[in-house]
């Protein structure tokens, strides 16, 4: 009797805990923020190209310089950390695109680079100068002047033929602060250990300003069941903007720590559980046990708070508007009741990695 006293009791939480997690979770697509101190240290993160690219076109008889002022790969999010400009993101925020697909995180090297310019240019000369250049390469396409899928196809192709080659190339990141139309370049100044999925790199804005709002760290490991708000960029419908000349808001996402896991931060496979019963029996795992692996070095947090795509390196505060870690990814399921019943919707990196990347070059940072 006493057995099924039990299993009662712990059905019952169950069902409290599921119900305090639908209710919970929430997000503000109305970019709605009630602390704006902390939402003047969240900017916005373009990670792009630029360089000059030539290309001879046969059927045009003519040779081309293509001169890419800047070209958008990815965005996300990020938050300044040192009056001096510092500023803490996911390092796949300002990565190898292509390496993130493949569920990996890097840094774009020179070829990567100059892969990413290639294809920027052949895109703009197909807009521009000859829309015909599929066809007359023999490249069927699917009749969208903007497919980047046909564009890579188009620069493999014309480099296959020599016809393209590029004349200088550099990697640029922007940085974007909330309510203003300026921006900032940054420079990449360090990275987490990608062996270990420590996905976070620190950037320096190229300005000289030296009191730039910050956020003060926390130096105290996350629990579970504590509240938070993640702050970010979500992109626009699932395509980086322009912000040339528009004011941003972050938006904010809220709800509370769910779970402690040492699985691959990057790999939403690993992480995609797509039964509530999963994710509960993972829960009273790590409650009961919060020892990591002997072979796993990174602690990645699950929370319920819903996140989505461009809010990858926003911080994830405390009520005290204290940063308890960087926002990653989001945990998604592609069926509506599973999606909404899970315990885990995002997951972030805990403040010990930020403090770790500060401490190794140097940087200045509150801790609270």
């Amino acid at each position: 009797m006493g057995y099924l006293k039990k299993l009662l009791i712990l059905i019952v939480f169950v069902c409290l805990v599921i119900g305090l997690i639908i209710y919970s979770g929430s997000f503000d697509s109305q970019n709605g923020l009630n602390k704006s101190s902390t939402s003047e240290s969240v900017v916005y993160i373009e990670n792009g190209v630029s360089g000059v690219v030539t290309i001879n076109d046969p059927f045009l008889n003519r040779t081309t310089a293509v001169n890419i002022i800047f070209y958008p790969l990815d965005s996300g999010s990020g938050f300044v950390v040192n009056k001096q400009g510092y500023v803490i993101t996911a390092l796949h925020v300002v990565g190898d695109l292509d390496a993130l697909n493949n569920q990996t995180i890097k840094t774009m090297d020179s070829a990567d680079i100059q892969k990413y310019l290639e294809r920027a240019a052949v895109t703009e000369y197909l807009q521009k100068l000859n829309p015909e250049l599929n066809s007359e390469l023999n490249i069927s396409d699917s009749g969208l002047l903007n497919s980047t899928t046909d564009a890579n196809q188009t620069t493999e192709v014309l480099k296959q033929r020599n016809l393209v080659s590029v004349t200088s190339s550099d990697q640029v990141i922007q940085v974007k602060f909330p309510n203003s139309k300026e921006k900032f370049y940054a420079n990449l100044i360090d990275l987490g250990s990608t062996t270990s999925d420590q996905d976070i790199a620190l950037l320096k804005i190229a300005s000289n300003n030296s009191n730039f709002a910050v956020l003060p760290i926390s130096s105290k490991d996350p629990s579970i069941f504590q509240s938070l708000r993640i702050y970010g960029y979500p992109i626009n419908s699932g395509s980086i903007q322009s912000t040339n000349n528009t004011h941003l808001t972050p938006s904010v996402s809220s709800g509370f720590v769910t779970s402690k896991t040492f699985k691959n931060g990057t790999n939403p496979q690993e992480n995609n559980g797509n039964l509530a019963l999963d994710n509960l029996i993972n829960v009273f795992k790590l409650v009961l046990d919060s020892q990591a692996p002997n072979n796993v070095s990174t602690v990645y947090y699950g929370t319920n708070a819903r996140t989505e795509e461009g809010f990858s390196g926003g911080p994830v505060v405390d009520d005290s508007n204290n940063v308890l870690g960087i926002l990653i990814f989001s945990v998604s399921s592609s069926n509506k009741l599973q999606d909404n019943i899970k315990i885990t919707s995002s997951l972030f990196l805990s403040s010990k990695y930020i403090m770790d990347i500060c401490k190794k070059n140097n940087v200045s940072i509150d801790t609270v």
